[in-house]
């Protein structure tokens, strides 16, 4: 019985939720949009993924107003567009550190594996 206990008392501790996404963002106007492919550089360390990429977005885009949400294996980053204001391209730095880990993310419509490093 009191092994019972036991067992049951640490299912319960161990199978609490610790899940997160942090994520941060730094970007640089560059200026016209071009219809030349996106590529998307990816670098990863201990305390996550950073995405270096281009993206046409909104000319008075201020680093508010993009989501970034998990959809199960997945993380879904979307950035504002109004239509009919000015379009401009913006080199982004998007930091992403998420728990569980990922297999895929979508920046703005590009689909991407992650394929984490092993050593």
């Amino acid at each position: 019985m009191r092994y019972l206990l036991f067992i049951l008392c640490g299912g319960l501790l161990f199978s609490c939720s610790d899940s997160f996404i942090n994520h941060k963002l730094d970007f640089e106007k560059k200026g016209v949009c071009s219809d030349q492919p996106r590529t998307v550089k990816m670098l990863s360390n201990i305390n996550g993924e950073r995405y270096l990429f281009p993206v046409c977005m909104d000319e008075d885009f201020n680093g508010k107003g993009y989501t970034v949400e998990r959809k199960g294996d997945s993380i879904l980053v979307n950035f504002p567009k109004t239509t009919g204001k000015k379009q401009v391209s913006f080199d982004l730095v998007l930091d992403i550190d998420a728990k569980p880990r990922y297999g895929h993310i979508v920046l703005d419509g590009t689909d991407v594996t992650v394929v984490p490093y092993y050593r």
